[in-house]
Parts: C-alpha cells; structure tokens; sequence
C-alpha cells in the first residue's frame, strides 16, 4: 500500500459502513447529507466545477493510474482526505460488478426552491421518474442541450443516488436541481412549459419550441398527472413507427430538448 495515504483494513470502520450504506439505500443519502461518487470520471467532473469530495477511498492499483493520480492530488490539494484500502475490501463496498478504485463521498447542497427559478430559463419538469437510469439520462440529456435548471416532483427517485449519478456523468454539477417541487404550480407560474404526451395536440416537428418556458416529463408507466398537464401552455407528442407504443422517458426527454436547442438556433 502507498504509504501516502492512511490505510482503512476493516469493513466495521465508520467510514466504510456509512459509505455502505450510501450505496445501498439511495434515499440513505439525503438523510446522511452525503452522496458517492463512483470512479475518476466523476471527481475530475466535480473538480473542473470547482469543488472537491469530502474523503475518498482508492486502492493501489488505481493510484497507480496517472488519470486517478492527477485527479487524487488536485483534490487532496483542495482538502479532500484520501484511505487506501485493500482490492479485496474495495471489491465489497462498491457499487458495480466491476469496481473503478476510487469512490468519494460528496456533501448534498442544500434542496434548491423553484420560486429561485428565472422567468427567462428554460426548465425541464420531472413527475415522479422512478428509474435511476432514466433520471440520469435526462440530466446529462438535459446538460447536453444547453439547459441549466432541472424541477423534480417529490416522487421522483433520490436524485444524488450514486445510480443516478453514474447515469448522469457529471451532469449533476453543470445544473441546478429543484427538488420536491410542486409541479403544477411551476408550470402556472412559469407559463409556456409544453406537456410531454402521447396524444399531444402538436408533433415534435411541429410544436413552437424556441420560446417555450420548459417542458415536462412524466413518470415511466403513468406519464403525466391531469392536474400538471392541464397546469401547461399544450402539449407535444413524439411520432412513432405503427406498433411502437412509447419511448423510454431518457429518450423522449432527450428528444423534446435537443428539438427545443435546435429551433432556437
């Protein structure tokens, strides 16, 4: 083990069983106020918005790495504390089949409130996505189109999960999320949000984007509320080849996004 590092050897040590349970129990992580980072991807993401994980645990093999070494002393740099563990006890805490050697626990920022919302952004509205995959998509979709504010009802999953997070591939830190916001009446205040539906009055290729207020997603099997749609300006329907009967909400979302960046030009 490198000798610059302190070493943690047992899976009892503090540390280790809140990071466990972190990874374990996503909602664990608003009540810890801490969430997981999972692999050099994400920490250099983290950095590069200026900010740093609270400690982190690696092993040999991926210090060893120069990508992970950069990324560990720019942190350290910025007062992240470093463990060493071994590969064995590594392979236990993390969260995927095939672990990264490196995890690092990130304080939550506080529970942003939509009223923060500028009249002149452009807001994804999220109703009770379940599905970490999902959820993630749309974040680092919505990232990818150029948007900077994210609204999510309180059914939606835990967004700082370490799924989520995963999925979102650093999106995270590029928006401000909204959480446990009271979507209907975003929508009212907001005006020109467009209601992502089936039956929708206008097809993606046809809808007046460019200057709508936002646009909102519903959950993966009921789509969305009555009480959120009838609280929207109109609402946009993705043609479908015969027999398709939806999209995955990531795609869709990602769809009505980009649709929106390309008609503002």
């Amino acid at each position: 083990m490198n000798a610059g590092f302190a070493q943690l050897t047992s899976r009892e040590n503090p540390r280790l069983r809140l990071l466990a349970r972190l990874v374990g129990t996503p909602r664990a992580c608003r009540k810890a106020g801490f969430t997981v980072l999972d692999g050099v991807h994400l920490l250099d993401s983290l950095l590069q918005a200026g900010q740093a994980p609270e400690w982190g645990l690696l092993t040999a093999a991926a210090l060893a790495r120069d990508e992970v070494l950069r990324a560990v002393e720019r942190s350290h740099a910025s007062g992240t504390e470093w463990f060493e563990v071994p590969a064995t006890l590594f392979s236990q805490l993390a969260p995927t089949a095939h672990p990264s050697g490196v995890l690092s626990l990130l304080p939550l920022p506080p529970v942003m409130q939509a009223d923060a919302i500028g009249a002149e952004a452009f807001v994804l509205l999220l109703e009770d996505i379940q599905d970490p995959g999902n959820l993630g998509t749309l974040l680092r979709a919505a990232h990818g189109a150029g948007l900077r504010s994210v609204a999510l009802s309180p059914g939606c999953t835990e967004a700082w999960a370490p799924r989520v997070l995963r999925a979102g591939m650093g999106a995270h830190f590029a928006l401000t999320l909204f959480e446990d916001c009271d979507l209907p009446a975003l929508a009212g205040r907001h005006g020109r949000v467009w209601a992502a539906a089936a039956d929708g009055s206008h097809t993606l290729w046809q809808a007046p984007l460019a200057h709508a207020g936002g646009v909102a997603i519903g959950n993966e099997g009921a789509g969305l509320s009555a009480s959120l749609r009838a609280a929207c300006l109109d609402s946009v329907a993705i043609p479908l080849a015969p027999g398709c009967e939806s999209l995955n909400a990531g795609v869709a979302g990602a769809l009505l996004m980009f649709e929106w960046s390309r008609q503002r030009g």
